[in-house]
């Protein structure tokens, strides 16, 4: 009896402790909620004027807005994974769009580096941003950047203002691009885990991972192409806008690369070294001073960003109670099956959003911008599916590639009635692979055995504690050489080209935007933007009166805080290995960094739930 009252004890105490914290959350989380508020509500029109627009770079830069979803890692004030500011291109671009117009904003500064885990702040998502600050010099303002130790995707960004500053102790890397991938086979090896592969295409190369110890000289092939043709693009916009010869700027990056503060301005690639004071001092000579805070006026990007989006609503909910509507709709992540979660495409939540736009009668085209590696052939097609039924209902769709659209992300993008990639966009890889793994080895060297019975040959194929036999591998190829051959047939139709010209180019091979453009995989080249545009030619819609409606919803601060709250409820959860598959690795520095880079290639692993076990997904995770 003693015990168990103690036991009873212990539990309630437990119990007592987890509603004092959760309501300690909860208070916090709502006192957050109501500053944040208060905050927008009180500065909706405290813009002064001759005001300095900031632009800290030390942010994320994604295509989909936050949302909510399993797996979501919380992030008060829209934060990434790794615990850094999130912007979408959408309000970055509207932002500074909207700025150009602004007469209280006198002048454009950029600072920071940007954050780029996970795909965030890809070429593709930078070259938009990119246009909207030229756009906002052609208007006849200034555009100031400030860079201590600027990454090239850093200095690629800030190329675009009228001037660049550096730290006289900072450096300047133009060092060109690179791509790595990891390979377990000696790995799997060590620990007894045997592997077989299907696949179809000769660059289809993701399943080396598992079978090889080195890059295959295909991979390589089109590695080295798709790295050189995204460059090729980066150094002549770098080249246009410092005033220089692309192949001076080439020159640069191979020689030496990374350049000391001087010798970056002896190059041309800065046009001054200064101190952040005198670079506020600049600041406070181009915009009307403070004297309350004793420095310029200013206001946040972010915060300007989410003013215009404010103004935004208000005004689609006056003028446009039931007006027609573009709906956009983004597909950001690796498709999987199901539902998914904040990080990936589930197939079933997509198509079911797709559904829904489908019966509304409000909505007269649709805009899918596609920033994705591909995944699940199930999830894919499901998704594809509604995609077609759009099309069927007179829905014009129109896909806007980021950064990836690569294999399920170009199979859920053919059959659109229009397709813009930028010139870096990674697309194609039209192919596809099957995965087998089992555990015997391992198992028998520590005593487990298995053993059964099964009324049929092909019953336990997918089981993991043994490999397959020479039938069974021949029956998972065929079902591979099935789905690459509809791929193909899917190709072939919605762009409109030969089959044959389909396979010639297909074989699971990457291709820039440009390229791509070349060959008839894509439409045009441009952004979001020029997606839109199209949309509002294709539903006909100019000269009326429409809004934009964004799916999924961007989160509130009080959805955040709730979403915080139904999680803490639940443990994280643990692989066998007795890792936080969900814990946030946080920091710049080299390691964090690295085990971050490790922490997204296992999750994306994890994302590999066809039923099937068939994928059409690009061969790596690029982060250049």
């Amino acid at each position: 009896m003693r015990f168990f009252l103690k036991s009873v004890a212990a539990n309630l105490v437990a119990i007592f402790i987890t509603f004092f914290v959760l309501a300690m959350v909860g208070v916090v989380g709502m006192v957050i909620f109501v500053k944040v508020a208060a905050s927008a509500g009180h500065h909706e029109n405290t813009t002064h004027a001759k005001s300095i627009l900031v632009f800290d770079m030390d942010v994320a830069i994604t295509d989909a807005p936050e949302h909510g979803g399993p797996g979501l890692s919380l992030g008060l004030g829209g934060l990434s994974g790794s615990g850094t500011p999130r912007l979408t291109v959408y309000e970055v671009v509207n932002a500074l769009d909207q700025a150009a117009k602004d007469d209280k904003i006198a002048a454009l500064y950029l600072s920071g580096s940007l954050d780029t885990d996970n795909a965030a702040s890809g070429y593709a998502a930078l070259r938009e941003v990119r246009q909207a600050i030229e756009r906002f010099k052609a208007s006849g303002k200034k555009v100031y950047a400030y860079l201590d130790e600027p990454t090239v995707k850093d200095y690629y960004l800030a190329s675009a203002a009228n001037t660049i500053s550096l730290n006289p102790f900072g450096t300047l890397s133009i060092n060109g691009l690179a791509a790595e991938s990891f390979y377990l086979r000696d790995a799997l090896a060590k620990y007894g885990v045997g592997v077989q592969v299907t696949r179809v295409g000769k660059y289809k190369s993701y399943v080396e991972m598992f079978t090889e110890n080195h890059m295959s000289d295909a991979d390589r092939e089109q590695l080295t192409l798709l790295l050189g043709g995204i460059w090729d693009n980066v150094a002549g916009d770098l080249a246009t806008s410092r005033k220089l010869d692309v192949v001076a700027v080439k020159k640069l990056a191979n020689e030496p690369g990374v350049f000391l503060a001087k010798d970056a301005l002896k190059n041309k690639l800065v046009d001054n070294l200064a101190y952040l004071d005198e670079i506020i001092g600049t600041l406070e000579d181009v915009g009307a001073y403070d004297e309350d805070n004793d420095t310029f006026y200013q206001v946040a990007l972010s915060t300007y960003a989410d003013r215009m989006e404010s103004k935004r609503i208000l005004a689609t909910k006056s003028a446009f109670k039931s007006g027609d509507q573009i709906a956009v709709v983004y597909a950001e992540g690796e498709i999987v099956d199901g539902g998914g979660g904040a990080d990936n495409i589930g197939g079933d939540d997509l198509s079911s959003t797709l559904r829904e736009i489908r019966g509304d009668k409000d909505v007269k085209a649709v805009v899918l911008r596609v920033n994705s590696p591909g995944g699940s052939v199930l999830a894919s097609e499901v998704i594809q599916r509604e995609i077609r039924r759009l099309r069927d209902e007179k829905k014009p769709v129109v896909v806007s590639m980021g950064t990836y659209a690569a294999s399920g992300g170009y199979w859920i993008s053919t059959y659109s009635d229009y397709i813009f990639a930028e010139p870096t966009t990674v697309t194609g890889s039209i192919g596809v692979f099957g995965l087998k793994f089992n555990i015997k080895d391992i198992a028998n060297e520590h005593g487990v055995a298995f053993d059964g019975v099964k009324t049929a040959p092909f019953a336990d194929l997918d089981t993991m504690t043994r490999p397959w036999n020479p039938d069974e591998q021949k029956l998972a190829q065929t079902l591979v050489d099935n789905i690459y051959d509809s791929f193909i047939g899917k190709v072939a139709e919605g762009r409109k080209l030969p089959a044959d010209k389909v396979n010639e180019i297909a074989q699971g091979r990457v291709w820039t935007g440009a390229d791509a453009k070349n060959l008839g995989l894509v439409d045009a080249l441009g952004g979001l933007g020029d997606a839109i545009k199209k949309a509002e030619e294709l539903g006909k819609l100019k000269g009326k009166p429409w809004h934009i409606e964004e799916y999924p919803e961007k989160q509130s601060p009080l959805e955040t805080v709730l979403q915080a709250l139904a999680q803490n409820g639940q443990p994280p959860p643990v692989s066998r290995l007795g890792l936080n598959l969900n814990a946030t690795v946080t920091g710049h520095d080299p390691v964090s960094t690295s085990v971050r880079e490790l922490q997204t290639q296992w999750n994306f692993i994890r994302t590999f739930n066809d039923p099937r076990g068939m994928y059409v997904r690009l061969p790596y995770l690029l982060n250049f």
